[in-house]
């Protein structure tokens, strides 16, 4: 009797133990040959969220449905994702289903054609591991940067925030900063956008 319930225990454990890799896969991006040419990509609702850079070189924001790429690998098609005989969506244009915390508006979109652009860095003075972002990300924790900025430079207005989703402290920059220790957000930052006419919301 005590084997039988020690073995119905290590099935009930492993059994657990499955569902909490399924749901920390689902938490993180699944690999793929689309990043190398695809970047800030983060899962949202079952949803692959990417900046990918199509056939000229411009940044396309673009989606795709998880569910329907079990069986296939995720690659970047001209700056969209596909995967198999399945084609996600555009980001950047109407009829797009919109970023989480992103605006939701035709012509909307998150990079502006690539006129708009911030490049992070884990140290100061521009130094350290670096990565650019051409269009919003409501959360850097699948990016390897989330609470570990310490200096930045910008194309544009940029606001920053230290909470995921634009919330928590927020601050606008326009010139580039060298040391974000005086600003009180060196290691802060979770989430940016670029600050559109009329406020970034």
């Amino acid at each position: 009797m005590l084997i039988e319930m020690l073995a119905a225990a290590a099935v009930v454990s492993g059994g657990g133990a499955a569902i909490q890799s399924g749901e920390a896969q689902a938490r993180g991006a699944p690999r793929g040959d689309y990043r190398a040419s695809c970047y800030g990509e983060y899962v949202n609702r079952g949803r692959l969220y990417a900046d990918c850079r199509d056939n000229r070189g411009r940044v396309r924001g673009t989606s795709i449905e998880l569910n329907r790429c079990t069986a296939f690998e995720i690659r970047n098609n001209d700056g969209l994702l596909v995967c198999g005989p399945n084609r996600g969506q555009y980001e950047d244009r109407p009829g797009g289903p919109g970023r989480p915390g992103g605006p939701d508006r035709p012509g909307g979109g998150w990079g502006g054609g690539g006129r708009e652009s911030v490049t992070v860095y884990r140290d100061a003075d521009f130094r350290g591991a670096s990565v650019r972002f051409d269009s919003e990300m409501p959360n850097l924790a699948n990016t390897g940067f989330n609470d570990v900025i310490s200096s930045m430079r910008f194309q544009g207005e940029w606001e920053v925030c230290t909470d995921a989703y634009f919330r928590g402290q927020c601050v606008t920059f326009r010139d580039d900063i060298r040391n974000l220790r005086n600003s009180g957000l060196n290691d802060r930052i979770s989430s940016l956008r670029p600050v559109r006419r009329g406020g970034p919301r």
